[in-house]
């Protein structure tokens, strides 16, 4: 199977039920997936660290965000999914504070038989809930078109407008630091508010 790119990794199935995702600092990566994994929450087992990446468990199944292109009323009960995967997410402590992703959307949710799989830590860290949740927000309302727009509302109506207001100000600053982040989406964080 030829290696799948994203905006700052590179996946590569190994034919062994694992991948090998090459980018990001895999040591700190690895090490933040574990302690969530031991807390309960729903990410894939890390194998084996390497310098230059991780190998992971394979995860079977479409993301959050293909499936929603097909099933596009499927909408409001994945917004609460999102909802749910962030609030039992920044219940686990670490470092001093809460458990953050910074990076959950649609598209770093992968669906399985056995429930919703969160992918993507790279930009996880202990820091604010409401920073995290702000994210998210910003995301959907700068980088994923009119139906991102429509699941911001739905996603903000569902955790709260002060939450991600309280929150803005540092995800912003973070995404406008996200060298992966474009000069477009960047123009449109600036001037998002919640």
């Amino acid at each position: 199977m030829p290696a799948m790119q994203g905006r700052a990794s590179t996946i590569t199935d190994l034919g062994n039920g694992t991948v090998f995702r090459i980018g990001g600092e895999p040591e700190r990566e690895a090490r933040i997936m574990a302690h969530a994994r031991a807390h309960g929450y729903p990410v894939p087992r890390v194998h084996e660290v390497r310098v230059d990446g991780m190998v992971l468990e394979r995860i079977d199944g479409p993301t959050m965000g293909q499936h929603l292109a097909s099933h596009p009323w499927l909408l409001p009960r994945y917004v609460r999914a999102l909802a749910s995967l962030h609030a039992r997410l920044h219940a686990i402590a670490y470092e001093g504070a809460s458990l953050v992703h910074f990076d959950l959307h649609p598209e770093n949710v992968m669906l399985t038989t056995d429930g919703p799989i969160v992918i993507d830590w790279t930009n996880a860290h202990a820091g604010s809930a409401d920073a995290d949740l702000a994210m998210t927000w910003l995301i959907a309302t700068t980088s994923a078109g009119i139906p991102g727009m429509i699941a911001a509302r739905l996603f903000r109506s569902r955790v709260g407008r002060e939450p991600i207001r309280r929150g803005l100000a540092d995800a912003t600053r973070f995404r406008l630091a996200d060298p992966n982040v474009t000069p477009a989406e960047k123009d449109r964080a600036r001037s998002a508010e919640a």
